[in-house]
């Protein structure tokens, strides 16, 4: 049942929401905000717009044909319902301006106000775009009332290619990890051996074979670890030749992708997280689950990292150097207060991603859309 609250103003929101099958955060962090958003009180409905990558990518001619089924979908939807708000996930890429600038002019979403929630962006390439690119980046300007966004550098890129600042607001995912917190972490002596740990798509930017090099360089400083790589993608060929290479076979260990409720079973048993990615993601979902289940990390100043985390409080600032990553890991594992520190204020942080908290910060955006 909703909560009944005093002076709550009723919305009637359609969601475009990733399908179910898709990769990547938004598929995992979008139906427990749904159902948040719904227990407030707020009308919901949700109709698949699809955004996220999948085993096979998808044929042109079936792509085409998928953005206007949808968008006819969406409109039919829009024309029956009334709704006061369509909120649309997505992001700002070539691939994404083309699909939403032709959805929402098929749309037709007439009074309804439009929220566009970009999973991560490439605003910052589209400054010399052409003529034809340029055209529907303004019209998304122009039909969107109101723009999600993570971090600071996302907001700046679109300044820059002339959007309207006041259209955007900050946005966090929010985190439903499936795994019951009743344990507490234990924190090993420095002569233990400990366990790292590295999740992500294996690209490279994401920094797996910096972070097996880093693994190098700590087996010479006579340091004791294992390191379990989650994942699968393109530089794995490329990381396994590294751990052959460097001899690391026997505390290297590569499991593939795994459902999310064994990431959270690693993460559970890991002693801290390592992530020195290069890569321009907005909210980067396996580094704040990391945080919530009360890793220390090692991870990258950029992006959401750099927004969300500080020093020495959340994480460690590391570069792509694997010396330099070697020396971050090496530092947590000599000082067992700094772990011990940085564990409790990441399980305050996580918690307040929850989906209610996370529900009741869009509550403000959405009311504030709607009443321009």
């Amino acid at each position: 049942m909703p909560n009944v609250r005093p002076n709550l103003i009723r919305v009637k929101i359609l969601i475009g929401m990733p399908a179910p099958d898709s990769w990547g955060g938004p598929a995992a962090c979008e139906p427990p905000f749904v159902e948040a958003l719904r227990d407030l009180g707020h009308d919901v409905a949700t109709e698949v717009y699809v955004y996220g990558d999948k085993d096979r990518p998808t044929p042109l001619l079936s792509r085409v044909s998928r953005v206007l089924r949808t968008a006819f979908r969406f409109r039919k939807r829009l024309n029956k319902g009334d709704f006061d708000l369509l909120h649309l996930n997505t992001a700002f890429d070539t691939r994404t301006i083309l699909r939403d600038s032709a959805s929402l002019f098929l749309m037709r979403p007439g009074r309804t106000k439009v929220f566009l929630k970009l999973h991560g962006s490439e605003a910052e390439r589209f400054a010399n775009a052409s003529w034809f690119m340029k055209r529907l980046i303004r019209y998304i300007a122009r039909k969107a009332d109101g723009f999600g966004y993570f971090t600071s550098d996302e907001r700046e890129a679109f300044a820059a290619i002339g959007f309207d600042r006041d259209k955007f607001y900050q946005v966090r995912n929010t985190l439903d990890i499936p795994l019951k917190r009743t344990w507490e972490r234990e924190h090993k002596a420095r002569g233990d051996i400990f366990e790292l740990l590295f999740v992500s798509r294996f690209i490279p930017a994401k920094g797996l074979v910096g972070t097996i090099e880093a693994c190098e360089r700590l087996r010479r400083r006579g340091v004791r670890f294992r390191l379990t790589c989650i994942g699968d993608g393109p530089t794995r060929r490329d990381a396994e030749d590294a751990v052959g290479r460097l001899a690391l076979g026997r505390v290297v260990t590569f499991t593939g992708y795994i459902p999310e409720e064994q990431v959270a079973e690693h993460m559970q048993r890991a002693d801290i997280f390592v992530f020195p990615t290069t890569h321009p993601e907005g909210f980067p979902m396996v580094l704040f689950k990391a945080a919530a289940l009360g890793l220390p990390i090692v991870t990258t100043n950029i992006r959401a990292a750099k927004d969300h985390m500080r020093e020495s409080v959340n994480c460690l600032f590391c570069t792509k150097d694997p010396e330099d990553i070697a020396d971050k890991i090496a530092t947590l594992i000599s000082d067992g207060d700094l772990r011990r520190e940085m564990s409790r204020s990441n399980e305050a942080f996580g918690a307040e991603l929850s989906p209610q908290n996370i529900a009741r910060e869009y509550e403000r955006i959405y009311k504030t859309v709607l009443s321009q």
